[in-house]
């Protein structure tokens, strides 16, 4: 009870392992192809992202063509269409600055089938997603899904006010580039989704779940859109897919498999004792979107998701007078860039705006309220 804790450090947490780990897909079509390098770290580690910078990435063809892949930052690569020929086999190939080498094995190119539909209920308080497809050709068999997420949101007040050179001047707020109340915020999927239909008579995806989606989370309320890539795989790639689903998704109680090794389709040519971690697939991608209509769909969805909380965002005025000063008090309100004018203040009868109303940039500036929200509608978006 009275005791010294002291901290244990575990081999498999300490150990300094710089594995190359390799993400992406080499896209067979008329789409772009990315490839993301980084490198392993260890468990008590400060930082999780290792980018591996400055390598040579290609993808090579049996008959001795090459492709490169241009570095576009943070360890992202990546190469516009390559419009592969589906009877020849090809492979990706590595070299890293300190002269390592590394290649996926050569594989054949997979034509992925269209996406035939993406289907949804209303259920358990939020929506689930589906994804029906097949082959009429019967030859893909093994599929994977990723997909992006988009969703509308706002902040706690409408601005109307903004200051220009230092005065409170009128924000058309309904205006593209003054609306700072409704923001729009991308996210991609985090979970493995993969089917086969390898032991069925036809090759057919029946209402395969893509995710669920809460009301509570507050992304349903104003408008939510999911862009759903599909991409056919090889017996071996899927096996791939489904050994990591299990080591990273379904673990964690007494009746979850054991964890096991991952073998992927890379391998260091230089070293080889290097594990190098994923697997790289050659398909087409086919890919659909669906829009989901809050007015359209009957479930309660909150307009306000915090945070902030709606008790912490309480609006404060600033009144003008004594004018005299009133520049000095705002520059030592709004210099720090932390507060936003939400409206003038005038009280019914008065002949003129005897202040303002402001308050913290994070309930008034949606930009500010979740990270990586932008206040620019995308193209997509059907109002």
């Amino acid at each position: 009870m009275t005791g010294c804790v002291k901290p244990y450090y575990p081999v498999v947490v300490a150990t300094p392992h710089n594995y190359l780990v390799v993400e992406g897909l080499i896209n067979s079509g008329n789409d772009s192809t990315f490839i993301t390098l980084t490198r392993t770290v260890t468990l008590n580690n400060a930082y999780t992202v290792n980018p591996e910078l400055n390598a040579l990435v290609t993808v090579e063809g049996e008959s001795n063509y090459s492709y490169p892949l241009t570095e576009f930052g943070n360890g992202h690569y990546t190469a516009g269409p390559l419009n592969l020929d589906n009877s020849k086999k090809y492979r990706l190939h590595i070299k890293v600055n300190d002269g390592r080498e590394y290649v996926s094995d050569f594989s054949d190119v997979k034509n992925t089938p269209d996406i035939d539909s993406i289907s949804y209920k209303v259920q358990n308080n939020g929506i689930q997603f589906y994804v029906n497809a097949h082959d009429p050709q019967n030859t893909t068999r093994y599929y994977r899904w990723n997909f992006d997420e988009t969703w509308k949101y706002v902040s706690y007040y409408r601005s109307f006010y903004k200051l220009v050179n230092g005065r409170p001047t009128f924000r058309y707020a309904y205006n593209a580039g003054d609306n700072i109340y409704e923001c729009y915020k991308t996210s991609q999927s985090k979970q493995i989704i993969i089917s086969s239909s390898a032991k069925l008579g036809q090759d057919v995806i029946a209402m395969q779940p893509i995710d669920f989606v809460s009301a509570v989370s507050g992304k349903l309320a104003k408008g939510y859109s999911i862009l759903l890539r599909q991409y056919a795989l090889n017996a071996a790639a899927y096996t791939y897919w489904q050994e990591l689903k299990k080591n990273t998704e379904q673990l964690g109680s007494i009746f979850d498999a054991q964890p096991s090794s991952l073998t992927g389709n890379l391998h260091c040519t230089t070293n080889a004792a290097e594990p190098v971690i994923g697997y790289i697939s050659i398909s087409s991608v086919k890919s659909k979107r669906i829009f989901i209509d809050p007015f359209k769909i009957n479930l309660y969805a909150p307009g306000y998701i915090p945070p902030p909380l709606p008790i912490e965002c309480v609006s404060v005025y600033i009144p003008i007078a004594p004018s005299e000063s009133f520049d000095f008090r705002l520059n030592r309100v709004f210099g720090s860039g932390d507060s936003v004018l939400i409206n003038a203040v005038q009280p019914r009868g008065a002949p003129a705006i005897i202040g303002y109303a402001y308050a913290q940039k994070e309930c008034v500036d949606c930009r500010s309220k979740s990270p990586n929200g932008v206040n620019v509608k995308p193209d997509f978006w059907p109002y």
